[in-house]
């Protein structure tokens, strides 16, 4: 059963010092809770995504997936700031979602969290969660992502906005363009497109008309501004100085092997770095040519993956 709701989680002051004075959190919840908290699972969205984990992760979140409603309590919350029914906010940090993310859950009676999961914004709000909460969480699982925000994450997040800057439409249809530049690999792009003329008869390039076509599709469905203020909350993130407190969630960190925003190899020194502060901290690789849109475009084999990691009954990974 699926059941979604608004909650009125009261005043919220940011990290930059501003005071929300009444926000909401937008939830999504499917299955039920057991009592201990045991099967509860938070899937933490994206950049540009709701708390409606089944309609844009069903393979993790869905009827047969990794995390089955038939079987767990599986919670989307949209983030503060975004603009699928949680508070607009110009310049939230990912800490400042997390709290506003504890404050619905403590609303709904979920102390306990077995698991929380996401994929790159998500990711990082997954490791935020862990860190802030750790008497709550389980399991960590941060896919495409890392403990901080890279110098050439921000530089691209910053050429996005300064494009909507200059033109709120038409700057969100080019930051899409250049997104979708960083979310896919040069080996996928050139498999599916190559120097290909427009397959519709278009002047103009096959990619051309693929980036025309992505831009169409996120203009219809986002908000400029809840696009600025996200981007914001990411370039914000650094954890790298975090310590354990020994009583600490696993953190399963899952890099992708042609990822060109999270490289690989930093998801793998992140996990070594919290392995080194004392976390018992894991990391596993999802091999694909589809670049960093790989945690959603493949989410069949991200499943495979995470499958012998997450012992059914709880959060007991194993990695080889």
């Amino acid at each position: 059963m699926t059941r979604e709701e608004t909650l009125a989680i009261g005043a919220l002051t940011l990290d930059c010092g501003v005071t929300l004075p009444a926000v909401e959190q937008r939830v999504t919840i499917y299955g039920w809770p057991e009592p201990d908290g045991s099967n509860v699972v938070l899937v933490e969205h994206a950049l540009t995504g709701s708390s409606r984990a089944a309609e844009w992760w069903p393979q993790i979140a869905g009827d047969a997936g990794l995390f089955d409603p038939a079987r767990y309590c599986i919670v989307g919350i949209n983030a503060l700031g975004s603009c699928y029914g949680s508070t607009p906010c110009a310049r939230p940090s990912v800490a400042d979602i997390v709290r506003a993310e504890m404050r619905a859950l403590d609303l709904l009676r979920l102390e306990r969290i077995a698991i929380v999961i996401g994929g790159s914004l998500g990711g990082m709000r997954a490791l935020q969660w862990a860190l802030a909460a750790p008497q709550r969480v389980g399991s960590a699982v941060v896919v495409g992502a890392h403990d901080h925000q890279s110098a050439m994450g921000i530089a691209l997040n910053a050429l996005q906005r300064d494009a909507i800057a200059l033109d709120p439409r038409g700057g969100l249809r080019l930051a899409r363009k250049i997104a979708m530049l960083t979310y896919k690999s040069e080996g996928l792009l050139a498999r599916r497109h190559d120097r290909r003329p427009d397959r519709h008869g278009k002047a103009g390039f096959d990619v051309e008309g693929y980036l025309e076509h992505q831009a169409d599709q996120f203009e219809a469905r986002m908000a400029a501004s809840s696009y600025v203020a996200l981007t914001h909350a990411m370039d914000s993130f650094d954890v790298r100085a975090a310590k354990a407190t020994g009583a600490d969630p696993t953190l399963i960190f899952v890099g992708i092997s042609s990822d060109r925003l999270f490289l690989a190899s930093d998801v793998r020194a992140a996990a070594r770095r919290f392995t080194g502060r004392g976390f018992d901290a894991r990391y596993a690789e999802l091999a694909s040519d589809h670049g960093h849109d790989a945690f959603l475009a493949e989410a069949g084999a991200l499943k495979t993956l995470l499958e012998p990691l997450l012992d059914r009954k709880g959060p007991v990974p194993a990695l080889t």
